[in-house]
């Protein structure tokens, strides 16, 4: 059977969706670049003239993988017709849901050392996706005000980097973790907006 022809940055994307999905299934330790060549239909060459280590790899596939997980919350975020507090909310309901793949393997009860090195490099991607997006709904937020903006990237650092505790492990994120981001992520909210300045 022939293989089907794609532009490069078609194929480049095939093969992280592959190496997502092998990384997923087996662990990283347990995944070769030439295995992920071999599940995608391609020689070993092609796979390594895209990526030169298994390391690079992994990287760009949980990259590619962190924005399609974070794109629905950060289209939230850049939501200019929505109060601060409305796209937390929708954001938070959102990530609540979390209907995409491997969601099961990422929060289910895992005992292999490639798991704790998939879902801490994947926190930290969604964490990097997320919290520019906030940082400058934040600012939206004190312009609207009239107030000056300060420590927003700070603020949506400990936000994004607090909440993502709250939704990791097994059956997370449930209604109580839920109930918690929405509390202190409203507290934290509460004190930028009384810490604020008014703008000169």
């Amino acid at each position: 059977m022939a293989r089907t022809v794609m532009r490069p940055d078609e194929r480049r994307a095939e093969l992280l969706d592959t190496a997502m999905r092998l990384f997923a299934e087996k662990g990283y330790d347990n995944v070769s670049v030439r295995a992920v060549a071999r599940a995608a239909g391609v020689a070993p060459g092609l796979a390594y003239h895209y990526f030169d280590s298994k390391e690079r790899m992994f990287a760009e596939a949980i990259g590619q993988y962190a924005r399609r997980c974070a794109e629905s919350v950060c289209t939230v975020l850049d939501n200019r017709d929505l109060s601060l507090d409305e796209k937390i909310e929708r954001a938070v309901t959102l990530a609540g849901e979390h209907d995409f793949p491997y969601a099961g393997y990422f929060h289910g009860e895992q005992d292999d050392e490639g798991y704790d090195t998939l879902h801490d490099r994947l926190s930290l991607a969604l964490c990097e996706e997320v919290s520019p997006h906030l940082a400058a709904a934040l600012e939206q937020d004190a312009r609207k005000r009239g107030e000056r903006v300060a420590d927003a990237g700070k603020l949506a650092a400990i936000m994004t980097y607090g909440c993502i505790g709250l939704a990791s492990g097994p059956g997370m994120p449930d209604a109580a973790s839920l109930a918690a981001a929405r509390r202190y992520l409203g507290a934290l909210v509460a004190e930028f907006r009384a810490g604020s300045t008014p703008a000169h």
